[in-house]
């Protein structure tokens, strides 16, 4: 009898150790998955300047440019500033400067967790920092968009910045055409700074079949003070 008493013990004890090293294992994954994924990458006072180009491309006799498409080459520059670093949520203040003098600011807070902005007009091309090939933009958004490819380029006096890459191409349909044969094909490809999560290079290209002609919006980074650019 002893002897069965003493295996009882040993039992006993070696369960209440796997219930607690699961229990332990359980907790540690928790506090793993609750972790913020996402690193903010500037700081209140880092600014960004862009020059933005519109160019329109007439394949067609019945094709005209868009009105008001030509307020991107009467740009200036267009100035991020950064406001306000709130966790995951970062705050930016914009002025669009024209060169007839006037100017457009606003103000925007993006999420770097999920991708949400206040502003669905606003600068957008904001993300966390560090990123890599395969890593998804903001880890906890819903589009699923992912890093396509990393390199390394070289800025003034040979200083170099690694650099991050994603694209994504979208077909739209003008609902006023019954036949479904008015489309506009939309491509986006935006590159950033892998340290600070910025937009260095952004092109926005649409093409129209009908009638036939393309509308190109490039935005490129000409100055920061967190690094030379040029």
């Amino acid at each position: 009898m002893p002897k069965k008493t003493g295996h009882k013990k040993l039992y006993v004890a070696i369960i209440l150790i796997a219930i607690l090293v699961v229990a332990t294992a359980a907790i540690v994954y928790g506090t793993t998955l609750s972790k913020p994924t996402s690193i903010v990458g500037v700081h209140v006072g880092d600014t960004f300047t862009y020059r933005i180009t519109g160019t329109s491309v007439l394949n067609s006799a019945a094709a005209v440019t868009p009105a008001g498409f030509d307020v991107y080459n009467q740009t200036d520059h267009y100035t991020v500033t950064v406001t306000g670093v709130v966790g995951t949520k970062v705050s930016l203040d914009t002025v669009w400067l024209f060169l007839n003098g006037t100017q457009i600011t606003s103000s925007q807070t993006i999420d770097l967790a999920t991708g949400n902005k206040t502003d669905p007009n606003g600068f957008w091309p904001l993300y966390p920092s560090n990123l890599k090939t395969g890593d998804l933009l903001y880890p906890k958004g819903t589009d699923g968009q992912i890093v396509n490819a990393t390199d390394t380029l070289t800025y003034a006096n040979n200083s170099t910045r690694g650099r991050n890459y994603w694209y994504i191409e979208n077909l739209f349909k003008d609902i006023n055409d019954p036949t479904g044969n008015t489309q506009r094909d939309e491509y986006d490809s935006v590159y950033f700074d892998q340290q600070t999560g910025m937009l260095i290079v952004l092109n926005n290209v649409q093409y129209y079949n009908n009638p036939e002609y393309a509308l190109i919006v490039t935005w490129q980074l000409i100055s920061s003070n967190v690094w030379t650019v040029t």
